[in-house]
């Protein structure tokens, strides 16, 4: 009986480290997801992260979820808003975060999309400054729909010697975390020194 108790502490004990392991955030995010408590803000958002965009047709090339540090080699992120509401401001945050856990740098962009006639939407997106927080930036973009991109980039080039391993992108709106996408770094390939004859 005695042991039955130990082994119930010791399963009980090794739950609460795991589930230790998420971040608040990463939690609430989940939670609010299965809450559903951003219901009667209907819109939806999607991330992708790729090497490269093609100037001729604008594709997206490379995405995926392992990306190689390269001579010169970035990550791409391109968060797609779809269905927003014309006159909502959409406080936005992109994130970077190394494999430690610690925040690298962040975006900010303030957007809001006003509806201008028969299927024609004005979107303004100011950029904002992460030290300062002054206007730095301001796009003007007319589409025909309730939608808008994000984008940001990560330099993965060799001469930054970022560290191997996973990284996160999140997207925070409103100062809460709306997602998080993650990614693996691959350290270039090591070369082996030539060996030397006496």
């Amino acid at each position: 009986m005695k042991s039955r108790f130990l082994i119930s502490l010791f399963l009980l004990a090794a739950v609460l480290l795991f589930s230790g392991c998420t971040s608040d955030e990463v939690q609430q995010m989940e939670k609010n997801q299965i809450s559903g408590e951003n219901a009667d803000d209907s819109f939806s958002v999607e991330t992708t992260l790729c090497r490269k965009v093609s100037r001729k047709s604008g594709r997206r090339i490379g995405a995926g979820e392992e990306f190689k540090v390269t001579k010169k080699s970035s990550v791409l992120a391109f968060v797609d808003f779809e269905n927003v509401k014309p006159q909502r401001p959409y406080t936005v945050h992109l994130v970077w975060i190394r494999p430690d856990g610690k925040e690298m740098f962040r975006k900010y962009a303030d957007v809001r999309q006003v509806e201008m006639g028969e299927g024609e939407f004005q979107t303004v997106i100011n950029w904002l400054d992460a030290e300062n927080m002054h206007k730095v930036k301001s796009d003007t973009l007319l589409t025909s729909e309730a939608e808008f991109t994000l984008e940001t980039s990560f330099n993965i080039s060799e001469k930054k010697a970022r560290e191997p391993g996973l990284y996160h992108f999140r997207v925070y709106l409103d100062r809460r975390l709306l997602l998080e996408k993650p990614f693996t770094l691959v350290g270039p390939p090591v070369v082996a020194e030539a060996e030397t004859t006496p």
